[in-house]
């Protein structure tokens, strides 16, 4: 990892901000109401959630450049 790049521009970053706003959302009982049905958008949420940190594992794993602050 000799390259680098500003915290913005890692995948793992967003991919664990995403996560953790769907969290929050279910945490704080977001109303889909008008989106959705309670139960499915609730484990919209989850899978949401699930994804996001699955993916920035990977993207970690796959990371060839460090964050620099």
């Amino acid at each position: 990892m000799l390259d680098t790049k500003t915290i913005f521009a890692s995948r793992t970053v967003w991919a664990n901000l995403i996560g953790l706003a769907a969290l929050v959302l279910g945490l704080f009982g977001f109303d889909g109401s008008a989106l959705t049905m309670g139960a499915v958008e609730e484990a919209l949420v989850q899978f949401l959630a699930a994804g996001s940190f699955i993916a920035s594992t990977v993207f970690r794993i796959l990371a060839t450049k460090q964050i620099l602050n």
